[in-house]
Order: structure tokens, then sequence, then C-alpha cells
């Protein structure tokens, strides 16, 4: 018996996603409003960039072109854990792809666990698939959630309405950990020879999963403020919660330093490397952006030290792997480290092809120089506001002064320049946002995108909600300066008037997607080119609601622009996949 079979991300049907959000929203919601901006409509179809273009190429192309082309990086990460640790495992790297291959392996019925990750998911719908298609498929393991999607929901309800949702969602167990590679270990190992599941620090599971052996009960104690049932008390250590349905185990937070666990790449299939991978050099942040909530959730910020970055890169480029996306949050944090990370791509020679986010303030002349001639094609830059009253309100580093320096640097340097911006924070104003209208208009980054505060009760902000008065959550809210109604139509503003860069609608296609097609035989001029046309259709249907199908003229346009050179027959085995 295998002990883990691990599920990488799924990409969803997203015209099912867009008709089930405005259904349960409506097209007026700050939530469909949003994602509006990231789609077309093509004889009554919904589609995000790439997803045309797998249309326009439909008969020409090999496989779907996707975001998630490469081994997914949680399950090289869990994977490598586990196997660390003396437990085995296999993997699914991409289920909306893959479901012939994932329906092959739970025929043998092998598998201890089936862990589900969870890392780019904002709903429960996803998982819920997953989980209908293996027990569809009649296997008996137990099947395990976790990740950034399970830890957030934990962080913002009481337990009372997380244990029915979990109820809903049907998996058996979830990990309550920023991280949680050991408490998968620890779960797996009670599983496999018979402990109680009680023990498993982070973990939640089904209470009738060991009647034998259940956390103990105690009615005399007191119950947690944020939900009824019984606490679990360990000395020292976050309580635990019993549930209608789950059991909560106690919380003790888990630290796997990255470079005591590197990722062993002879485990996985080399067909699933391809030339594209990403990778992270530290965990968390070190700053406490007003707006951000990612660095009270992940901790402390810890980074690996060049050596150990350089033994990252030295398996990456024994794999062939051509395009490296470096996931780090602050990837040129500190300036001193990155010197010395760039100098050492140069001196090793790579020849790989890189992007990363960077932060506009902790750069120079020399550090863009360095970027350039290691192989930096691109980054995201966060840049959130170009006025310096917003960009302080937001308890940002970086002023307007720094972008203005960086932006125009970048470009001459050959690097893709990707600026996104917020619109709405407490503070902002007419004058603010044209501010950041005239920035874009002036400097122009090659891409930019816009998008609306998200109130998020959980962000540094909201410690302030009272003095600001701020009301509502989410992307419905109010405060002293704007609500989210007059931000959205700032918004549109802003989207209707920039001229001199192009819109990147992240979702379905982001930075990485801009080198993704170049790798596929697209010009950056080709690119840029769909975008633009990809950007007509939007502000269209922005303008004129009532315009959602695209007209011919645009059809066209994007047919051309979106036809990948070159392209070899199709596979229809695998393109059935996606067009299924």
């Amino acid at each position: 018996m295998i002990d883990c079979l691990i599920i990488g991300q799924s990409d969803a049907d997203f015209d099912k996603h867009v008709r089930m959000l405005k259904f349960s929203f409506g097209a007026d919601s700050g939530v469909y409003q949003d994602l509006d901006f990231a789609f077309v409509t093509y004889k009554g179809q919904h589609y995000r960039a790439l997803e045309f273009i797998n249309l326009v190429n439909r008969e020409r192309i090999e496989h779907p072109l996707s975001n998630m082309d490469f081994l997914w990086p949680t399950i090289a990460v869990l994977g490598s854990f586990l196997h660390k640790h003396g437990l085995t495992f296999d993997y699914v790297n991409r289920y909306a792809y893959e479901k012939e291959l994932l329906q092959d392996k739970l025929a043998q019925n092998r598998f201890r666990v089936i862990a589900i990750t969870t890392t780019l998911y904002v709903t429960d719908a996803p998982i819920k698939e997953i989980i209908s298609f293996i027990r569809r498929c009649g296997s008996d393991a137990l099947i395990i959630v976790g990740g950034p999607h399970v830890k957030n929901r934990l962080a913002e309800v009481d337990f009372t309405l997380v244990d029915k949702e979990f109820h809903g969602v049907g998996a058996d167990l979830f990990v309550n950990s920023a991280e949680g590679q050991m408490t998968l270990v620890n779960t797996i190992r009670c599983l496999r020879d018979g402990g109680a599941l009680a023990g498993v620090k982070n973990l939640i599971w089904r209470k009738d999963l060991r009647p034998s052996v259940p956390a103990q009960r105690d009615d005399s104690l007191q119950t947690k403020p944020r939900g009824t049932g019984v606490v679990i008390p360990i000395s020292g250590e976050e309580t635990g919660w019993i549930g209608e349905h789950f059991v909560f185990n106690p919380v003790l937070v888990e630290d796997n330093p990255l470079e005591e666990n590197p990722v062993d790449f002879s485990l996985f299939r080399r067909e699933d490397m391809g030339e594209f991978y990403s990778l992270a050099t530290a965990k968390s942040c070190p700053f406490a952006c007003a707006f951000c909530c990612f660095p009270t959730r992940a901790g402390e910020y810890r980074y690996i030290d060049v050596p150990h970055v350089e033994q990252y890169l030295d398996n990456v480029r024994s794999l062939g792997i051509k395009t490296l996306t470096l996931l780090d949050d602050t990837f040129n944090v500190p300036k001193t480290r990155f010197k010395e990370i760039l100098r050492m791509m140069i001196r090793n020679n790579y020849g790989l092809r890189w992007n990363s986010f960077y932060r506009s303030d902790q750069g120079d002349q020399e550090t863009i120089e360095l970027m350039a001639e290691s192989g930096c094609e691109g980054v995201f830059l966060g840049i959130e506001s170009a006025s310096d009253e917003m960009l302080k309100k937001m308890n940002k580093t970086s002023r307007k002064k720094h972008y203005q320096t960086a932006v125009p640097l970048l470009k001459k340097h050959g690097i893709h320049t990707h600026a996104n911006f917020i619109i709405g924070f407490p503070g902002e104003t007419e004058a603010t946002v044209k501010e950041t209208l005239d920035f874009l208009e002036e400097y122009q980054p090659d891409t930019y995108k816009g998008q609306l505060w998200y109130a998020d009760n959980k962000s540094p902000i909201w410690k302030r909600k009272d003095e600001l008065n701020i009301k509502g959550i989410g992307f419905r809210w109010s405060h002293e300066t704007m609500n989210s109604d007059e931000a959205a139509r700032w918004l549109d503003y802003v989207f209707a008037n920039v001229k001199g860069s192009v819109f990147l609608p992240e979702d379905g296609c982001g930075l990485w997607s801009v080198f993704y097609l170049q790798r596929h035989g697209m010009s950056k001029a080709q690119v840029h080119e769909f975008l633009q046309a990809f950007e007509a259709g939007i502000r269209l249907k922005r303008q004129d609601p009532s315009r959602q199908e695209l007209p011919d003229f645009l059809v066209r346009r994007l047919f051309e622009a979106g036809t990948i050179p070159g392209s070899g027959p199709v596979n229809t085995k695998r393109m059935s996949t996606y067009a299924g």
C-alpha cells in the first residue's frame, strides 16, 4: 500500500464558475465585478485569455495551455517531505487534465490517504468536485485537505460554522497549519500504526473515524468564545475543540525550514517537469502593509542563504528547466543577499530566464543591471498606489519616487514590468486615483492590473476600523472617503483611460503567462497584441453591460493575434479532456 496520493491544483470549469457566482451573488456584487475583468464571452461561453488561445488553436496544439503547466510546487514539497520521513507517495499533478490518470490510480485502491492541496482556492467548489470524483471511483482511502484555504477559513469564522461547512465539503480530515507537512506525516503514521488521532497536533478529524479513541470530553470545562462545544486543554498550547461533526485537535505551530527540506526532483516524473518551475527561497514577508494579512498568517520572515539557493538552482539546471518563477513575496530583500544571488547566477551561467516580485525601494541601478545580466525577464511590482499620501496610509515603505526610478530602468534593460494597483483603500479620493492614472500614463509599465480594495477583517487596517468608519467586509464596504460602488466606478475610469500600458487580467493569465506564451512560439509583440484585443473585449462590456458577446471584428482580431506560430497537430485525447 502507498501511504499518500497527493492531488495538485484543479482549474475548475471557468464558464460554470462565472455562472455560479452571478447566480449566487448577482452581477452587481463586488465578487462578480472583480471577476468580470478576467473574461470575454464568445458564442455564449465565458473565456479567460489562455482559454481563448486554446479555443483558437484547438486543432493545432498538443495539449491545452494552462497556468499550471508545470510540476505543482506543493506536490514537490509534500512528496519530498514524505519521502524524507520514510513514507511513500504518488501524485496527480493537474486534476482537471488528468482525471483518467487519477481514475486508473484509484482503481487499484491502494492508498492509505489521499491529500488534496488548496494553494489557490477561494471557495470549496473545486475541493468538493475532487472529493466527489474520488468517491465515485470507489476509493475507500481517507481524504485529507490542507493548505491556505483551510487555514484561512479557520481564521475568519467561528468553529461551529467551520464544523458545519467542513462536513459539507465531504473530507475525512483537515490540516490546521500554515505549513502542515509534519501534520500530514504524523497523521499517516497514526493511521498506519493504529494510533489515536486525538494525539495528532493540528489535525481536524471526523468524529466517527475512531470511536474507540475520541478526544476526552469534560463538560465542566468552559467553552471557547468562538463556538459551542467542549475544549480539550493541553498545557502551553492552543486548546482543541469538539464539534458536532469534527474534533479540532490542539494547535502547535509547525516550522519546516526550507534549507532542511529541499525538493528531491528525482522522485518525480520527468515529463511532469517540462521547462518551467516555481521556487521559493523564503517564507512570509518582512513588511507590514496595512491591507495585507499574509505576514501575520505566515509568521516570521525567513530565507535561505546563498549557498542553499545555489544548490536549488544547480538542481533546476540539471533538469533542463529554462524558465523559473521565484515565488518569494520579497525576493530582493535583503538587498545584499539579493545581489549575492544575482552575482552567483551570473558566475554559474545558468542560462535561466526568471521572473519574480520586486520591491522598488529595495533596489538601485546596479541591482537592475545585475538582474538583466542574470536572466531576469520580468517583475511583478506591487505598487498599489502612485500617491505618496495613500502609500503612507497603506504603511508601504516605497514612495512614488522609487517607482519613477525603477520602472524606466527595468524597461531600459529589457525587463517586463507589471504594475499592480489597489483602488479604494481607506483615504482614497478622486485626487489620489488620478495620481495613479497619471503615473500609468507617464511611465507606462508594460502591463498593469487594477483591483478593488478587499476589506479583510484580519488585515492590520482593521484595527483602525472604528477610527476610519469602515463598515462592511469583503468587496462590499464603505469608509470615511469612499464606498465600494464609488471605487468600482473609479476602477472602470482607470481601465477606460489607460492607453500606454496593456491590461493583464491575472486571473487565468498573469505575468508568468506572458513568458509561457513566448516559450510556446508567440513573440512578445504578439502576446501584447492579443492582450490588447482581449482588453478591448472587456472594455466594451464594461462600458455597456448589455454587450456581453464579442463583436465580429474583435473575434477576428483575437483569432489572428492568438494563433500560435508553428503549432503541431492536435493530440485529440488530451484536447477532448479540455473540451469536455
